[in-house]
């Protein structure tokens, strides 16, 4: 019996709530902006919503009319897993954890004229989550837009903004980021090995605001110094 996706996308949605609900029963501190940078490794199939075809891809081996969606490969395809291979800042505790997409990723047009599929205002779009393994936490990523997107038959550029959300520790510290997503893949006939790279991005605001403080910092310590040197003249 085949099992759709819209109920393969149930199942995996229970089974990660399953799996990360349990260990944080506990109060939850919101506090601070995630740093660093996560890697997945995994695998991935790119068909179109009629199947890829001599038709559907042109000249460039890009399709712009129809609906592109990756798959991600392994045992509860089309969600992964996809295993962490590499971790910085924030993201240490999940080194040696799985990842598992909620959706797979379908978009529109091609280059950097791209739109995301399935996107919820406010929500977004599909995203991966991570527990840490033996221990309370868990982390996330998720799609809002793609900048751009090229492929052929045997590589694949995603590049994608969204958020990501770390929680972590004893006690349990959820901490949130604007996040750039980059997936890249080599492959032939349209599988590819995939390498997922999502990179915590640095809240604009916050850095204007200490770019601000700073130059006003300066400013003051000019002003004391020409004072000092006024009085003695």
């Amino acid at each position: 019996m085949k099992i759709s996706k819209f109920l393969w996308s149930v199942l995996v949605a229970l089974a990660t709530v399953a799996l990360i609900a349990p260990q944080q029963v506990e109060a939850i501190i919101v506090d601070g902006r995630v740093s660093g940078q996560t890697v997945f490794a995994g695998s991935g199939t790119i068909t179109e919503s009629n199947g890829i075809s001599s038709n559907g891809i042109n000249s460039n081996g890009i399709n712009s009319n129809g609906i592109n969606e990756l798959d991600f490969n392994g045992e509860l395809f089309p969600h992964g897993p996809l295993s962490v291979t590499g971790a910085t800042g924030d993201f240490t505790p999940f080194l040696g954890s799985q990842a598992i997409f909620n959706l797979a990723i379908r978009w529109t047009g091609s280059g950097s004229s791209v739109t995301l599929l399935d996107v919820l205002p406010g929500v977004g779009g599909p995203h991966w989550d991570a527990p840490i393994v033996g221990a309370n936490g868990s982390a996330t990523g998720t799609f809002f837009s793609l900048k751009s997107v090229t492929f052929d038959e045997d590589s694949l550029t995603l590049i994608g903004m969204g958020t990501t959300q770390v929680t972590s520790g004893d006690p349990l510290v959820q901490k949130d980021s604007a996040a750039k997503i980059v997936i890249q893949g080599t492959g032939q006939d349209f599988t590819y090995d995939l390498t997922v790279v999502t990179t915590a991005v640095p809240e604009v605001g916050s850095t204007l605001g200490l770019l601000a403080i700073g130059l006003v910092a300066v400013e003051g310590l000019r002003r004391k110094i020409a004072t000092r040197q006024n009085r003695y003249a």
